[in-house]
Parts: structure tokens; sequence; C-alpha cells
């Protein structure tokens, strides 16, 4: 049976700003063979823009579709489920990404960008016409164990969300505090490994001498921010300094500080360089003004390099200002320093007023907040990757703000950088719900694009068992390499690394690329 396709073109993703002419596009792909709808629309991810493109699809019988808009991980997952409600194989729908390798590239040069886009419009018919259907399996999850790393406020947060949607909620908790959430608390442990795939993953906990097993569907990262060690010279010079997290905690305690107080977001408090973004711009802005507000007669100074006090946080600023707490601005090339001979006076450049200012204190504090110490270990054990300031690095940020590459994985709060209280329990919250919900599934689907590897060619060399970030390769009883299709994430790298050209990436073969390689080389742009 001959494939019967449908174009679809999106104007909301194309024409951002109008560099093309969809018209044309669209006639040059409606002429071809085989093409029996094509249509082109606002906005496709359009709820009002998808119900007249199936039912088009539908009246013509098509198998095959070709998107030309943006990228597949920025559309609504509802596409592709509109789709798959409709017949169609969700492995025959063919994305041409026009927006980020036509339009953006491209602004200047509108004739370029048009060829381009023609050409890329035919590439992926060439290419949609040798993809083969793929099908997807399931497996029951063992259980409904949601594991979260931390016990913080935007932890707890997804502790509670994940326990209301039925999931049995375990919180891993490296210091000995107690508090009150549901479920499962583990003081005093911490995760060291872990196996299996989203699902059903079995962790290995430290808790006490001995380590021990959990089987979990999903996992939770909300570690927090670490809190600064204070190695660098301002703390060697002043050796009475303490972390602003102390600082909080002597005052919560009821101590009366010494004036003046000055809270400093210097760059060096643990002898090395961090960024600005490390500053703990809303815990500084409370603690600053509840010292002000007991102890009215204190002076107050707070020395940064850039308040950034967001949305409601401005009202906390003007208020601490109207209390009387003094900020003072300097430049990173013109940081603060404190004489040893003189080791309580700072003096620091005001970047308003251009004056060296000499700040006497009686309590020194450092604001800066790097990333938690305990995220690469805990990176490495979940194949997991992490961003260059040290923290987890989510999925996309339209789609996935709370998630992780990979699949059962979450992550919120300050384990990808500092925020807020209310902003990491807000994203607790989203991460609890997606944890929950995923953990309450039942069951895992898996397959489609995936990679085999051809028992023949391989050699057993192991490049694919150590290439791959979420463990799939395996070596099998016959000594050769096997796939574990739970774990594949169809990312294809050990496709691509594999020295005896032994492993081919289902829906991305050598052919399929070769084909549309060759359009694409033969074009005019």
């Amino acid at each position: 049976m001959k494939a019967r396709i449908q174009v679809v073109a999106c104007k909301c993703c194309t024409q951002a700003p109008p560099l093309l002419d969809m018209n044309d596009i669209m006639s040059v792909v409606s002429d071809r063979e085989l093409v029996v709808s094509s249509m082109l629309v606002d906005g496709i991810c359009d709820s009002k823009n998808i119900r007249p493109v199936l039912e088009d699809a539908r009246n013509k019988d098509v198998d095959r579709v070709l998107v030309l808009a943006c990228q597949k991980k920025d559309f609504s997952p509802g596409l592709l489920a509109a789709y798959k409600r409709a017949g169609i194989n969700e492995f025959l729908i063919e994305f041409v990404d026009l927006r980020d390798e036509v339009v953006l590239p491209h602004l200047g040069d509108g004739k370029r960008a048009q060829a381009k886009a023609e050409t890329k419009a035919i590439a992926g018919l060439q290419r949609l016409l040798m993809l083969e259907p793929l099908e997807k399996a399931r497996e029951n999850m063992r259980t409904t164990n949601v594991v979260v790393l931390g016990g913080g406020a935007s932890g707890r947060r997804a502790a509670e969300v994940a326990a209301a949607q039925g999931a049995h909620t375990i919180i891993i908790e490296k210091s000995g505090r107690s508090f009150k959430a549901p479920g499962v608390i583990m003081p005093n442990s911490s995760l060291t490994g872990a196996k299996g795939y989203g699902g059903n993953f079995v962790l290995t906990i430290k808790a006490g001498e001995k380590p021990e097993e959990l089987e979990c569907a999903a996992v939770v990262v909300a570690t927090g921010g670490g809190w600064t060690e204070l190695k660098g010279p301002l703390a060697k010079a002043c050796k009475s300094s303490v972390p602003l997290y102390q600082l909080q905690e002597q005052f919560q305690g009821g101590a009366a500080l010494k004036g003046p107080v000055v809270i400093a977001d210097t760059p060096d408090p643990a002898g090395k360089t961090l960024a600005v973004q490390d500053f703990a711009w809303d815990e500084t802005l409370a603690l600053a003004t509840d010292i002000k507000r007991k102890q009215p007669l204190e002076e107050v100074f707070v020395v940064f390099q850039e308040m950034r006090a967001f949305g409601l946080s401005e009202l906390a600023y003007k208020e601490a200002a109207e209390l009387g707490v003094k900020f003072v601005r300097y430049d990173r090339s013109a940081g603060p320093k404190i004489d040893p001979q003189e080791p309580t006076k700072l003096s620091v450049k005001d970047l308003a007023q251009g004056d060296v200012l000499a700040i006497p204190f009686g309590t020194l504090a450092f604001a800066a907040i790097p990333a938690n110490k305990d995220n690469q270990a805990i990176a490495d054990a979940l194949r997991i990757p992490m961003s260059p300031e040290g923290g987890v690095r989510r999925g996309s940020i339209q789609r996935w703000p709370v998630s992780t590459p990979r699949p059962g994985v979450f992550v919120c709060g300050s384990a990808m950088f500092p925020k807020s209280k209310e902003t990491a329990e807000a994203e607790g919250e989203a991460a609890g719900l997606l944890a929950g919900r995923f953990a309450m599934k039942g069951t895992i689907e898996f397959g489609g694009i995936v990679a085999e590897v051809e028992q023949e060619k391989c050699s057993a060399c192991l490049t694919c068992v150590r290439t791959c970030p979420y463990e799939a390769p395996f070596i099998g009883a016959a000594g050769k390499a096997e796939i574990r299709v739970q774990a594949c994430q169809g990312c294809g790298m050990c496709a691509g690394i594999c020295p005896s050209k032994a492993i081919e990436l289902h829906g991305f073969t050598d052919d399929q690329i070769m084909q549309e390689t060759r359009t694409m080389l033969g074009g005019d742009f």
C-alpha cells in the first residue's frame, strides 16, 4: 500500500518575524507524489487548529505526517496524542524545524532562508517515506515509592504533593534534623548508587554503616544549595565571620548581634570565585529587616554586587531601606577588603559614589551560596547532567522545567541554582505532582526509537556499555552487547561511537540519514 502523506505548516513558528513565504513552501511539497493533504495553520499547538487538521487526515486516510514548524520537544504533547487517536503511528510523524534551523540563522537573508526552507521540506518528505512504523511495549512498575533527596522546603513540599497523588514517599535527609512530612523520613542517610530505569529504579542508600537497596518508581532531587565554607582571604582576616545560615540560627535563637552588622556577597568567601547568582538575596533581605526591627539602633549594611530583588521581593527591599538598612553596591573588580591589622573594618569602593568606604563592624556574615557539594555524586549515581555552576540540569524550560533528561527523575529548588523559599516550594509542588503521577501510572512505556545491536558484527569491546548515559547496553549471555530497551532513550550515542558499526537506532538508520543528507546537499541555498 502506498503512503498517504499530510503536510502541516505552522505560521506561529515559521513567520516570526515574517521571513518566509509559507505559501510557496507549501506549493513545493503539495505537488509531490503521495501528498494527499496540505494545511497551513496559525498555530499547530492550538487545539482549535488541531481539530480541522485531524478531520482532514481522517477523511483522506492519511498514514504519515510532515510538520513544518519547530523542534519536536517544543510541541504540545496534545498534537501527538491527537494523531494517535486518529490511528496514525507516532513514529510516522516527521518534524522539520524551520524556526531554529532556517528563520533564526538567516534573519537578514530572506532569499537564502526561503531556498533552505524549501529544500528542508523536500528532505523531510524523503526521510518520511523511509520511516517504518514502530511500536512501544509496557512493563509493570514494582512499587509506587517516590524518593525525595533532601528534606528542605522544596523537598518537603514535593513529598506532600506526591503523597496526595497516592504515592508512598521516602525522604532521604543527610542531616539528623527532625521535621514533619508524609511517608518515611530517613535521617543521616545519603544516596550512593542507582540502577534500573524510570518506574523501576533500585537505589543504594547509606544509612548508618550498612548500605541498603531501595526500590522506587521516581526520584525528586531537592538537595538545596550548599553553604559557604569560610576559606577565603576575607574570612581568614576576620576569624569571627560566619556564613549567613549560621547568623540566622544565632539571631533566631535569641542572640543579640554585636553591631554594626555587615552581610556581604563577596565572591571569595570559600577561596574561589562564585557567580553573582549565588548570592542569597531573599534570605539576606529577610534577615537584615528582622535585625533592624529588633535592634533598631544597630547599623546594618548589605554589601553586594547586584541585588536581584524580583517580584514581591521588591517590597522587601523597599521595607529594608525604609527601616534604615544601608545598601552598598560594588564593582567586581574592586571587591571588599579587610586589612589583617584591622580585622573589624571592611573597606569597599561604593559603585554609586565612587568613594572607598571604611565600614567598621561587630558582626560579619557571608551570603554567597555555592552549589550543593553532594550534587555531583547524586548526578553520577542517577546519570543525569550537571550545569556549569554545579547544579542539576533540568529539561526544556518551556515544557519540562522540573524534569531532567532521564525519565522518572525530577529536580526542584536550589538543587538547580539558588532561589527564594517561595520559588523553591512552588517548584517542589510541581516536581512532586509530576513524580506522584508518574509513580501512580503503574506501567512503564518503552520502545520505539531505541538502539538495536546486530550480534554478528559486535566485537564485545564494551565501548557502548561505557558510553551510554542511561546504562542501556550490557553484555548478554552470548557474550555480545544487548540493549535494555526499558532504559534506552534513543540518544544514538552508542550507534555513533560503535567501532564495529554493529548498532543502529530505529528511526535514524544509516539509509534514512543518507537519503535526507543527499537531498540537503543538492539544495540551492
